[in-house]
């Protein structure tokens, strides 16, 4: 998405079909999602289905409308129309992995990530003499 102004925001929040907006995401109302796929279903193309919500697409990167559609279609026909009743956001997420300070490391765990390491580092030597010898061909 691209990045909106402080305006195009605001204009964008008192619209009821916009949940909320974060820096990277506009979240769309479950309501508006399920009209948005029955329309689609019907025959109405996605930038018209976002201007009759009173959405300009052109608040949004080319493709945007489709794109949106496309994904909520899928979630519709995949797990039925509840499913975009609900936010699924994080719901699979594990977290970024903890750091962990080397001080901190037994011998064992060092060198099994050494191990690991040496074990990445021939593998990527290993492609890249296949990518040279394809190359030469």
């Amino acid at each position: 998405m691209q990045e909106l102004s402080d305006q195009e925001r605001l204009l964008l929040l008192k619209n009821p079909n916009i949940e909320r907006i974060t820096e990277k995401h506009v979240v769309f109302s479950s309501s508006f999602k399920i009209q948005a796929v029955e329309k689609y279903l019907k025959g109405q193309s996605p930038v018209d289905i976002f201007k009759d919500a009173k959405i300009d697409p052109n608040l949004f990167i080319k493709n945007y409308c489709q794109s949106c559609i496309k994904r909520w279609k899928k979630k519709y026909f995949e797990t039925g129309k509840s499913s975009l009743r609900t936010s699924e956001t994080g719901k699979k997420a594990t977290g970024r992995p903890k750091l962990v300070n080397a001080e901190e490391m037994t011998v064992e765990e060092m060198k099994a990530v050494i191990e690991v390491q040496q074990e990445v580092i021939d593998m990527l030597k290993k492609n890249r003499a296949l990518a040279k010898k394809k190359k030469e061909r």
